[in-house]
């Protein structure tokens, strides 16, 4: 099957992970490494993450039952046993008590998430250029107080697709922090790399969920099996996977390890100078 569309993750793939800021955070009070991250995704579907990642939340709610949520040491420590026995690693001494800001954490998160990838910036400037594919964003996100949805007719009369450079969207996403609530709000430079950007916050489903990838699918007019995926998050692209798009990991650090699968996926090279429209094939 022909690859007609190539979807990305914006946070961990085409942004920085937010899940490294939950890393400094454990360090920073001496919890171990991932126990909040073990305790978020123990949530379900009904956790405070999932619920703002929804639109189900606002950002003021979130912050307390964030924080109430993962102060809850039974929870916690029987989501991290379970996740050591499933590494078969020796489980260190738990926490007995534990108070989470959920503020705090959340802007430590978001600092690490408005970091772009240069590998990832650039291969989707070459698949933009090459004008063969159509490109899609698919995002765990939220909105903030008084944001103002975003008008897709402006992507769509938005001048041909040039390089964005990695400097100017790091400036773009950085000035949205400015205003603490806007943490995390995608911009309008980020928005318009992609032919279509879905978010979970308005869509109101998020990944793993089939129908959420469904929905990226039909707008960008494919079907799966003519798809490319990249995500960071395992589940997320078993989900993919499942119906029946081709799917890449891309780890936090190792953007260059999937930009070179991505590259045999779609047969061009997404590295060096770029070609307006046209792609040096491999």
């Amino acid at each position: 099957m022909v690859i007609k569309a190539v979807i990305f993750d914006i946070g961990g793939v085409v942004l920085g992970s937010p899940l490294l800021g939950v890393n400094i955070y454990e360090k920073t009070h001496g919890l171990p490494h991932d126990y909040l991250n073990c305790a978020i995704t123990a949530g379900g579907q009904t956790g405070a993450f999932q619920r703002l990642e929804r639109g189900e939340l606002a950002l003021g709610d979130f912050y307390i039952a964030f924080g109430k949520e993962l102060g809850d040491v039974r929870k916690g420590n029987e989501a991290y046993k379970e996740f050591c026995r499933k590494k078969g690693i020796e489980c260190p001494k738990l926490p007995e008590k534990l108070e989470i800001d959920g503020q705090e954490l959340w802007g430590i998160m978001m600092s690490q998430a408005i970091k772009p990838s240069d590998a990832i910036v650039t291969a989707i400037n070459h698949l933009r250029l090459s004008k063969r594919f159509k490109i899609g964003a698919l995002t765990n996100n939220f909105t903030y107080p008084g944001e103002t949805p975003f008008d897709p007719s402006l992507a769509a009369n938005a001048p041909p697709p040039q390089p964005v450079s990695t400097e100017d969207l790091r400036a773009a996403v950085a000035e949205a922090t400015l205003n603490p609530d806007a943490k995390g709000a995608p911009t309008y430079l980020l928005r318009t790399m992609f032919d279509e950007f879905v978010e979970s916050a308005l869509v109101g489903m998020r990944k793993p969920d089939p129908r959420f990838y469904q929905v990226a699918l039909d707008r960008l007019g494919v079907k799966a099996n003519e798809a490319v995926f990249l995500d960071d998050i395992g589940h997320n692209l078993v989900a993919a996977r499942k119906l029946g798009m081709i799917t890449i990991r891309s780890v936090p650090g190792k953007a260059l390890d999937a930009v070179a699968e991505l590259e045999k996926a779609v047969g061009m090279s997404l590295r060096g100078p770029y070609k307006v429209g046209g792609a040096a094939k491999l």
